[in-house]
């Protein structure tokens, strides 16, 4: 009697030891947006668009950084929504159109941490490393990748110029080079 007091005791002094939960991270589609800003002027006034058509394909992972390593996405090109269909019109036929080897846009992720990753982007038949920033925001569950890059890096000079050209008023003869590049992603997190 007193062995099984002393076990009772014993048991409710010390709490149950648990295995710590296990956590799988996911892309989810729903909520997530591929945003490019593009300058022009003397001024460098910035012009804000999206890609409204776009894929991610990325593998459940046990981390942040794992998920975001396994990227993989592709863009149509001719999806941009800047709010103004004429504006869209002249980027998608003067732009992205012209673009050697289709109008695709392809990204793949080589190297990622919990706050950087390195993404391969290819289009124009060009594919080069950019870095971005990582940010996961827990509460609101969205994972957000910015960097910038330079399209006459991917052989834009052409096509840049007949932009210019086309929106040589509006642009007042200058169209930066430098694109900066937002993906904001939601995730979903379960944990077992």
């Amino acid at each position: 009697m007193k062995r099984i007091i002393f076990l009772a005791v014993l048991t409710l002094s010390f709490p149950a030891l648990s295995a710590p939960a296990i956590c799988v991270f996911d892309y989810a589609k729903d909520g997530s947006t591929l945003s490019w800003t593009a300058f022009k002027t003397p001024k460098k006034v910035g012009v804000t668009a999206k890609f409204s058509d776009f894929t991610i394909v990325a593998k459940n992972s046990k981390s942040i950084a794992d998920l975001v390593s396994s990227a993989t996405f592709d863009v149509n090109s001719q999806s941009v929504d800047s709010g103004d269909k004429l504006r869209d019109a002249k980027i998608q036929s003067f732009f992205f159109k012209k673009m050697a080897k289709g109008t695709k846009i392809i990204g793949k992720v080589v190297k990622a941490t919990d706050t950087s990753a390195d993404v391969e982007f290819t289009f124009n038949g060009v594919t080069k490393v950019v870095p971005m920033t990582v940010k996961f925001d827990e509460p609101t569950s969205k994972l957000t990748l910015k960097g910038s890059l330079d399209v006459l890096q991917f052989g834009m000079e052409s096509n840049l110029a007949a932009l210019t050209k086309a929106c040589f008023e509006k642009h007042e003869g200058k169209t930066w080079a430098d694109v900066d590049l937002e993906l904001v992603a939601s995730v979903k997190k379960s944990c077992k």
